[in-house]
Order: structure tokens, then sequence, then C-alpha cells
């Protein structure tokens, strides 16, 4: 009779116990505002199925994985893949499987942001009021094995089983983390406690603090509390970031670079030095550090043994940050960049507009006037020379189409012309001479709009002469670039364009600037180099415009500005600092530049390092180049060459005539 009584009573603990459990579960998990569970137990089918008409009556999507079996990973896996909203996952750490799921867990990262994990440790599993347990200090290390009652006396967070604890700490947590693990103290009561790393594999150590009691009056209030608040302090733990230099230094000193000063440093280009700057300030903020690593280009290939880059090593989880990286569409399934935009970048090719060469790269002086316009000309003069044709019949003239139209060609010339079969007293009709007036008249307006035209370019500044990728192609300039990474992804990687609606055109200067370019032929320059080699004339070079800016203030003079032009490649686009494909600190680094930009940090790094634009002050009037007047000097030896021909043969014809009349 006294064992029946006693397993009675044993049975309804039992259920006094299980229902606690259940209403813990849907208290919690209903405070988070969860869409679906995932209970992971060994506990009666009863029971889990009762919890999960609960939970689905509460609109909460329910799933079950028995862990009193053995372990079905694929079932396992199915799972915990919800990805589309917040998933909640409830582990009983009394099964025997529990090391087997937390160990499938970590390798397979499903200790991220949208994985809400409920850890129960229930009390008839431990003896919780007198387990002795590791407990950590305010360093969040452990120290030493104590009471759970010194634990509260010092203020320090309860490791409560060592077992569990160590598994844990074991895992590749990180500070996305989301990880409650409820401990039961007394009959209706549970402490939760937060368990995360700062990062793991970056050298952090479990984190353990205690946020709240549960009992059946329901959840501790400060569940919702945006987690990073309190995940602020990194204790220096050290992130892993990659940054591009060129050329690589053999020694990396992060003061030598001073990539936290205002000031340019060779080698480093603007945009780096912004968003270093920008990342630097949340490393102070959240007191965290860098490991730095040191490549030579941003985008290469993602084959497993090719050349080390930025996107390649963040794709193979090799560092944990870039400072910056110019979001290409085919990246997305790379690497994730981390939101708002840092800064942005413009690259352009700097060149002193050529004094030799092509006329039309210098002056558009032999074609002033539009197409329209000519063609007006044309239309005018041949309705000129067809009504003269009409009034040299009415006037019975011989050779009337001859007389038309080089009356015509001598009036466009502001010549005239006058045949020589006119008889003394031959009528001259009133319209002839009408048209003679209006095609005169005509003809020295279009030659007033045309001078014109041509003084008012000689008086003007120069013109951006190149005014597309392919006139640079066709110029006598030859081409230089700066050394970066940028540049070399475009040397190196046949699918990266400066701007892709540029690809055919950057493809053709590839191949004939630049892969053709004579052995000993200059390619890449610093930009201090580059553009001394652009005031001298002669060369065209490539690079970003702050940096560009900075120094041609610095060494053009008046003179020199007024003849500098500039043709762009990258148009201002937005740069990002960027990480891993699901990285655990994106939303952490979302949520600290926002709070940067918010405050206008990043807009005043921004404005204290971008240049200002450098532009020619007025106008200098300049001389007509020979090259560009060489056809105008062709076409007038043209001229001579044919009138001295057509001598010769009008002398030939003549001595032929007049020997025919002679015999």
């Amino acid at each position: 009779m006294d064992v029946h009584f006693f397993a009675i009573i044993s049975l309804l603990s039992a259920i006094s116990g299980a229902n606690i459990i259940s209403e813990l579960i849907v208290d919690y998990f209903s405070n988070q505002n969860i869409k679906s569970v995932c209970l992971l137990n060994c506990a009666s089918e009863i029971w889990a199925k009762n919890l999960g008409k609960t939970l689905m009556n509460m609109s909460i999507g329910f799933s079950l994985l028995d862990l009193a079996k053995k372990t079905d990973y694929s079932a396992l896996d199915k799972c915990l893949r919800y990805t589309s909203w917040s998933l909640g996952i409830v582990l009983d750490v009394s099964c025997e499987g529990t090391d087997d799921v937390l160990n499938f867990a970590s390798n397979n990262r499903h200790f991220a942001a949208n994985k809400k994990w409920l850890i129960i440790e229930c009390k008839n599993a431990i003896d919780y009021p007198r387990q002795e347990g590791l407990y950590l200090n305010k360093n969040e290390t452990i120290i030493e094995t104590i009471s759970y009652n010194n634990a509260l006396k010092n203020g320090t967070a309860l490791v409560s089983d060592a077992r569990i604890m160590k598994t844990l700490e074991t895992l590749n947590l990180s500070i996305d983390a989301d990880i409650k693990v409820a401990l039961q103290k007394g009959a209706v009561d549970f402490v939760l406690y937060d368990v995360f790393n700062y990062g793991k594999i970056q050298g952090g150590s479990l984190i353990v603090k205690e946020i709240g009691m549960w009992n059946s009056a329901g959840v501790f209030s400060s569940l919702n509390k945006f987690k990073y608040y309190d995940r602020w302090d990194f204790n220096e733990m050290a992130l892993r970031m990659i940054l591009v230099i060129s050329p690589p230094p053999r020694k990396f000193d992060p003061k030598s670079l001073k990539l936290q000063d205002t000031t340019p440093t060779p080698g480093v280009v603007t945009v780096l030095k912004i968003s270093s700057i920008v990342v630097h300030e949340i490393a102070e903020l959240h007191n965290f550090r860098f490991n730095y690593t040191i490549t030579d280009r941003w985008i290469g290939t993602f084959e497993k043994n090719s050349s080390r880059v930025v996107a390649n090593s963040l794709y193979f989880r090799e560092q944990d940050i870039s400072p910056i990286i110019r979001y290409l569409a085919y990246l997305s399934d790379k690497l994730e960049v981390i939101h708002p935009p840092i800064t942005s970048i413009e690259t352009r090719y700097y060149y002193r507009i050529p004094t030799k060469g092509p006329g039309k790269l210098e002056n558009q002086f032999l074609r002033p006037l539009s197409n329209g316009a000519w063609l007006c000309f044309i239309a005018v003069s041949t309705l000129c020379a067809i009504l003269l044709i009409m009034s040299a019949i009415v006037e019975q003239r011989p050779s009337m189409v001859q007389y038309a139209v080089f009356s015509v060609i001598a009036s466009v010339c502001q010549q005239f012309f006058q045949d020589t079969d006119d008889v003394e007293g031959r009528r001259i009709s009133g319209a002839r001479k009408l048209i003679i007036l209006v095609t005169g008249m005509s003809c020295v307006l279009v030659y007033n709009f045309y001078t014109s035209s041509v003084v008012s370019w000689l008086l003007n500044g120069p013109p951006p002469s190149i005014n597309s990728l392919r006139e640079l192609l066709e110029s006598p300039l030859e081409l230089i670039y700066e050394d970066v990474g940028y540049t070399k992804s475009w040397l190196q990687n046949p699918m990266y364009y400066y701007n892709k609606r540029n690809a055919k055109i950057e493809d053709e200067i590839r191949q004939k600037k630049v892969f053709n370019k004579k052995k000993g032929a200059p390619l890449l320059k610093s930009v201090k180099e580059g553009i001394a080699m652009v005031k001298a004339g002669g060369y065209a070079y490539h690079t970003e415009v702050n940096s560009a800016n900075d120094l041609i203030s610095k060494t053009f003079t008046q003179t020199e500005l007024c003849e500098l032009g500039s043709l762009q490649s990258i148009e201002k686009t937005n740069v990002y600092a960027c990480v891993q494909k699901q990285s655990p600190y994106k939303k952490f680094f979302d949520w600290s530049l926002m709070r940067l930009q918010e405050r206008g940090i990043i807009d005043c790094v921004t404005k204290r390092m971008e240049s200002k634009h450098v532009t020619c002050a007025g106008s200098s009037p300049r001389a007509l180049a020979l090259g560009g007047a060489a056809p105008a000097f062709m076409l007038l030896a043209f001229g001579y060459i044919l009138a001295t021909i057509i001598m010769f043969v009008e002398r030939i014809i003549f001595k032929m005539k007049y020997r025919n009349e002679k015999i």
C-alpha cells in the first residue's frame, strides 16, 4: 500500500513538473513572438503532443524529434532548418543525445540569430540548490568551483551543470547566439541564463549571464531587450580583418600606415582610410581589436587554391570583416555587405589635352556647325542652282548648268563668277539678280557663323576633348593606372569591369592599349608618379578622384589646370564594409554603423577626408594647333595641285585645237 501511495505521489509530481515545463515553454516563446517551435526531448509522447496542441492553438507551428531513439541527423537538420522566420528550439539536457544535438548544431551553424534556443535543466535531473558548479567572474573567465549560495552572494553567474557547460564551451558560438538556459529552482521557479560567446573561433570565452526568474506568473520582462545592449564590451577580443594595400608591405605596422589618420598614406586609397576610421571607431566603442591580413586585391576567383583576395577570404570564412568593397551583383551569394554604406568611390582618367595628333582630339573647328545646319546649307545651295538654271533657260544663255553651278560655288567662296558668253545688251532677269543676292547673303552668314565658332572656341577654356572611352582608345595618349587593388582585379580578372555598361570598350582598351604595351613601358604607378606623368603630358592616368584632386591641387598651376581633362571610369558608387555569408557579426555591425550614422560621425569622417574638385579659374585664350588645322592646309594644297593639273590639261587641249586649225 505504501509503495502504491509513493508511486501515485511520484506520478502526480511528474505530471505537475511536466505542466510547469509546458507553461515555461509556452510563455517563453509567446513572449518572443516565435511562429514555429522544434521540440528536442525524450519525454513521453503524450506530453509532447499535448504541448504541440497548446502551441498550435496559439498559431505557433510545432515539430518534434524524440531523442530517446538513435539521433536521426537528417530529421534533426530538417527540424532546425526553418529560415524564413525565427525558429524556437527546446532542448531537454537530461536526454542522452544532447551532446550530439549540440555538436551537430554547432557544425552546421544553427546557433544563429534567427534560432532561439531554450535549454531546460529540471530539478529532478540534478539536486540544484546543493549542486556545486562552475562560475564565471566579471571578466567572464572560469575561476573555481564554488557553491550556489556563494555564487549569488558574490554576484557571479552560475554554470549549473559542469558537463553541459563544458560542452557549450567547446561549441562554435558567437555574438549572435540566442541561447537561454532555464534551471529549475524550487517547485515552480526557473532561473534563466543567457549563454553566448563573442566568438569561439576568434578566441572568445563562454559568457553566462543571469537575466531573470520565471514562475507561473510568466516570463521575466527583460527577455525582449535588444540583446546587443547586454553584449556591448568584447573584452579586447580580436576579429580578423583583411585589408588591401598595394604594394603589400613586407612588415605590416598599423601605426606606420596611419589607418586612423586623416592624412593621405601611399598605397592606401582614400575610401579605405575612411572605412577603416569608421570601423576602428566601432572597435573602440565596443572594446575589441583586429588581427590584420594584407592582400593586393578585393576581387578575384573563388577556386580553393586561388590567390588570396578579400572576396574569397570571406567566402572561405578565413576572415571576419573587410572595411570596404565595391558591391557587384555576382558577389551576392559569396559574402554579405553591412548597411548603411560607409562612403563612395569614383575613378577617372586624368590627362592634359593633347596638342598634337588627330584634329578631333584638339578641336572641332573644321565642323563647327551641326549636321542639320550643313544639310540646310546644301539644300539652299541646290535650290539656288536649280532656280539659276531656270533663269538661264529663260534668258537663253549657253552653258546653263555650268553657269548655275559655278555661280553658287563662287558665292560660297565669296567670289563672283561671270561667263564670257554674254552678248552686249542681253537681258538680265530680275529673278537672276535676286537669286545671286540671296545666295551671296546666305553664304556670308554661314561664313560669319563659321568663323565665330572658331574664334569662340579659341577664346574659351579647353573643353573636355575626350568625351568617351572610344575616343580615349583612339587618342595618342598612353594609359597608366594606379597601383591599387581594383586595377589589379581589372587587369587579372576578365570578368571584372569598372563599369559593366562599358564592358566591350573596356575589353578593347585592355587588349589594344594595356596588354600590347612595349616592353618597359609604364603601366602601374603610384598616385604621386602618375599625376606627375599627367602633368608632363602624353599620358592618361586612371585613379580615384579624392587621391587625384588632393595632389593636383598642390602641384598644378592655373595654366596646367586649364589644360587638364578627365573622363569618368567608375561612376560614383557606394562602398560597404563586408563580412562572411551568414556572419554572426553582420547584425551587430549593421546596428553599430546605423548608430554612427545617426550621430553624424560617418559624414564627419567623410567630409574630412574628401578632396574638393579642382577646376580652371576662368578661361585662357590659346592658339589653334597645327594638328587641328592640318586638314585645312591639306585642302588648300589639294586645290593648288588640282588647279595646276587643270592648267596643263587646258594647255594641251588648246595646243591640239590650235594645231588642227593651222593645218
